[in-house]
């Protein structure tokens, strides 16, 4: 079992790093990050931020931003980079999407996809001790990743229970009944599979699914070979140390 700690507003940047470093339980970190109007990748908080909002930012520049909560994520690589100890990070791209799309302004969307996936790259490449994995929701970005990033780990984050024609690395979904036979497919073809968990609520449904009076030995076993990816990480280690 693996558990990747989520950056939220629960805690401060400095804090999160810290935290996240220091506990032995986490083994991973999660970064949600979109891209400026001037050309720059900042993490920002997912789980308080929606689709208006990362638009905002698409739309804005980083010296317009000033009421929001964003870090350059060239600036989290670098603190990462230089810590004693090393944890794999786990990059969630954002759809790049400034306002609706629209016949006059796809080609212009298409042009900053690429820029956007550019920079990341050369980001990432500054610091070569970081071991990054990079996914995304959006189709097109893990399609770009794919062509220009060969040597990192691409995953996709999947809605429902749709995977058609997404061959990646890794998943990022949620652990369902209805999910459970993409899951053990998936783990069948040597994929990494991490169940993002979006609540506290959440992890007491993981539990009964997979290690409860009612799971079965198959999801026991499943379970093991599964990452979890959210805000709570110390809840995730206590309840499933039970």
């Amino acid at each position: 079992m693996k558990i990747i700690a989520q950056k939220t507003n629960n805690l401060t940047t400095t804090d999160f790093l810290k935290n996240s470093l220091e506990k032995d339980y986490i083994d991973a970190m999660s970064l949600s990050v979109t891209y400026t109007k001037d050309n720059k990748i900042v993490v920002y908080n997912s789980p308080t931020s929606n689709g208006a909002i990362t638009n905002t930012i698409n739309m804005s520049t980083l010296g317009e931003l000033q009421g929001y909560e964003l870090v350059l994520l060239e600036t989290m690589l670098k603190e990462l980079n230089n810590a004693p100890k090393q944890k794999a990070i786990y990059i969630n791209l954002a759809p790049y999407n400034p306002g609706i799309l629209s016949d006059e302004n796809i080609e212009f969307v298409s042009k900053k996809m690429n820029e956007y996936v550019d920079e990341l790259k050369r980001v990432i490449e500054l610091y070569p001790k970081t071991n990054v994995y990079i996914h995304s929701i959006n189709r097109s970005l893990v399609t770009i990743l794919k062509e220009k990033l060969k040597t990192h780990k691409i995953g996709f984050a999947v809605t429902g229970a749709d995977i058609t024609f997404v061959d990646v690395d890794y998943y990022v979904l949620l652990a369902t009944p209805q999910n459970d036979l993409i899951i053990d497919t998936l783990l069948k073809n040597n994929k990494e599979v991490i169940i993002y968990v979006y609540s506290d609520y959440y992890v007491s449904y993981l539990y009964n699914h997979y290690l409860g009076e009612k799971s079965t030995p198959y999801l026991q076993e499943t379970f093991e070979k599964l990452g979890f990816m959210g805000n709570y990480p110390e809840i995730i280690y206590k309840v499933f140390q039970k």
